[in-house]
């Protein structure tokens, strides 16, 4: 019982840190929607069946059942809304630029709190950056890696007698041996031993299964954590949409998770620890900031673009045009998570 209590807590734990993040997320476009002296309806933590409600001045603030995150209600904002067009509050009624500081602000306020949150750690000592030695840091199960008795820990110390200094010089070598046998020397607890592995074929790239290991980064004085954590943040941004371009150009295979997988994830990062379970929050931060503002349609990157259309030709969008696109990119949105979540982060539960 206690260890299912424990496994309950956890789990607990990491629903309520995603979802606070898109309450972050949604806290971004409250304050710069106020800031535009907009009228913001409501702000809700969580959705469904509301369990506490207080107004203040024009907002209704609200704590609902679903701690799945939550939303802001703006005036005027809402597809088909019937807006006076002398109304000053209304978010349809202010000019682009403003209309498109209040969208941007939401994947803003995920990439400033993902800095904000690396510095924090930084202070604390306990902020793990990439280590660039050939030293892996987790094995895939099922993998190549974990076929040939690769564990995490083990530093690689050449790969067909080539000698191995960094972490890219390890994945130059992988890269080329799809379905091609390499022989390892690693370093394990002292000793070195000789292992032979088979990376796998992924449209011509070998591929084993490994992640690159981590070490405690350390900064001098908050100064130096909010350099270092900005440094940290954006490299991390780069690597995020390197990866995404390998997937658009084919070059790497998609592996997508829905908020079942994310939450697995973060659930498995909180038994290791807090540090480590601190770690995967400041890099979904970074993702749900770079996913956000993705071109597609209901997502704020697909209403930017067509604020984009307006600021540079003058003229505003068919807003009935607009909605239509708006619906049927969330259809299709949703229908993707519930796919991802349905066959692959409950397959993967079930397996």
């Amino acid at each position: 019982m206690p260890h299912l209590a424990g496994g309950a807590a956890v789990v607990a734990v990491s629903v309520l840190a995603f979802a606070f993040l898109i309450v972050v997320h949604e806290l971004g476009h409250h304050l710069v929607a106020r800031a535009s002296r907009m009228r913001v309806e409501r702000f809700s933590i969580g959705f469904g069946p509301t369990l506490w409600v207080r107004r203040r001045g024009e907002t209704e603030w609200a704590v609902s059942a679903l701690p799945l995150g939550g939303y802001v209600r703006i005036a005027g904002m809402n597809p088909g809304e019937e807006v006076d067009p002398s109304d000053a509050g209304a978010y349809c009624n202010q000019p682009a630029w403003r209309r498109a500081a209040v969208v941007l602000a939401g994947p803003a306020m995920n990439y400033v709190g993902a800095v904000v949150l690396a510095a924090a750690l930084l202070l604390a000592g306990a902020f793990r950056e990439p280590d660039p030695s050939p030293t892996i840091g987790d094995v895939a199960a099922g993998g190549a890696a974990a076929a040939a008795g690769l564990r995490p820990g083990d530093r690689v110390l050449s790969v067909d007698g080539a000698p191995m200094a960094t972490w890219v010089d390890l994945v130059g070598q992988v890269v080329q041996h799809p379905a091609r046998p390499m022989d390892l020397s690693i370093a394990r607890g002292g000793e070195t031993l000789g292992l032979r592995a088979v990376p796998r074929d992924e449209g011509g790239r070998g591929r084993l299964g490994i992640a690159q290991g981590t070490r405690l980064a350390a900064a001098s004085g908050p100064g130096g954590a909010v350099a270092l954590a900005l440094s940290a943040t954006h490299e991390r941004a780069a690597e995020v949409l390197a990866g995404l371009a390998q997937v658009v150009t084919g070059r790497q295979r998609a592996e997508l998770r829905g908020p079942l997988g994310i939450a697995q994830e973060m659930a498995r990062s909180a038994r290791t620890g807090a540090a480590e379970f601190l770690s995967m929050v400041w890099v979904i931060s970074i993702v749900l900031a770079l996913f956000n503002l993705l071109p597609i349609p209901a997502l704020d990157g697909g209403r930017l673009v067509f604020l984009a259309i307006e600021i540079a030709t003058g003229r505003r969008v068919n807003q009935r045009v607009e909605n239509i696109v708006h619906l049927v990119g969330f259809v299709a949105l949703f229908g993707l998570i519930l796919a991802v979540t349905v066959f692959g982060d409950l397959a993967r539960l079930l397996r």
